[in-house]
């Protein structure tokens, strides 16, 4: 299978779901800056499943309100809207994909990487230099969003797919993205890219999606891509229980961030890797 074939397939693909009118409405709400928390609630309240994921998320042990949430306004009004929009289209988006045809595919797992991703370049993309410093408000949506292409590949590959991750495990010490290239000719990266672009996904978004393993990336909107690059790691690495995380100093040294700030922001995301544990398996149920 060539490049080309493959970004045909997976663009025209007639078993990958396009995005429904209900999706659609949901991404165009959530991207709307101007939303309020009342209108918003309405649209999330039409899907039952991101509503019942969206207030489960504001009555776990992580936001300590077990019990005490019973509506999306009061869940945006705990959780915030960057995290209710941006968990909200990471729910739309990768629901339209099957992934339990592919046994050595943990969609819990994937949870866990990309919450983690998510709130560890939040935390810290305040320490990164002013002048560097990216938006706020794509920050979290990048790293939900940063593995699409997996997701993806899961769906139409399974048996591939499978055979990749089952490498992957035996030796991951080499890329993922290196064993998936190794039965499809094309990676994650690419796939998640290619997706994206048809799903009209914001640059930025992109961007973090194909260059997020590559540290020497300088091109439009580096600083994002860096920052997601890093906390990409340290989440599979806290996930894949790696007691030493890989310090990052010269990432750190081009973004303005000091060591200090970003060992704080790693070892909170340590004393709260249970606690996303728990938000990952909810986020998994079918």
């Amino acid at each position: 299978m060539t490049i080309v074939q493959s970004r045909l397939e997976i663009q025209q693909q007639k078993e990958l779901p396009t995005l429904s009118p209900d999706i659609q409405h949901i991404l165009t709400s959530c991207n709307n800056p101007d939303i309020s928390s009342a209108e918003l609630a309405k649209v999330l309240n039409e899907s039952p499943t991101i509503a019942a994921r969206l207030l489960g998320l504001a009555n776990s042990s992580f936001f300590g309100q077990q019990g005490k949430i019973c509506t999306l306004l009061q869940a945006i009004s705990i959780l915030g809207m960057v995290t209710v929009k941006s968990v909200a289209i990471g729910l739309a988006l990768s629901g339209v994909f099957r992934t339990d045809h592919c046994p050595h595919f943990s969609l819990e797992r994937y949870w866990v990487s990309i919450i983690m991703t998510a709130m560890m370049s939040n935390a810290l993309h305040v320490h990164v230099r002013k002048e560097l410093r990216p938006p706020s408000d794509g920050i979290y949506m990048a790293g939900l969003l940063h593995n699409l292409g997996l997701l993806a590949l899961v769906h139409l590959y399974p048996e591939q797919m499978g055979t990749a991750l089952a490498a992957y495990g035996e030796n991951s010490g080499r890329k993922l993205g290196d064993h998936i290239h190794d039965h499809l000719d094309l990676d994650h990266y690419e796939a998640g890219v290619w997706l994206g672009s048809k799903w009209h996904l914001p640059e930025n978004i992109l961007l973090v999606m194909k260059y997020h393993y590559d540290r020497s990336y300088r091109g439009e909107h580096w600083p994002l891509v860096l920052l997601e690059s890093i906390c990409a790691k340290w989440a599979n690495q806290m996930l894949y229980g790696q007691e030493e995380l890989d310090q990052e100093t010269e990432v750190l040294l081009v973004l303005g961030t000091p060591p200090a700030s970003a060992e704080k922001v790693r070892e909170e995301m340590r004393n709260k890797l249970d606690a996303i544990k728990e938000m990952a398996s909810s986020f998994s149920k079918g």
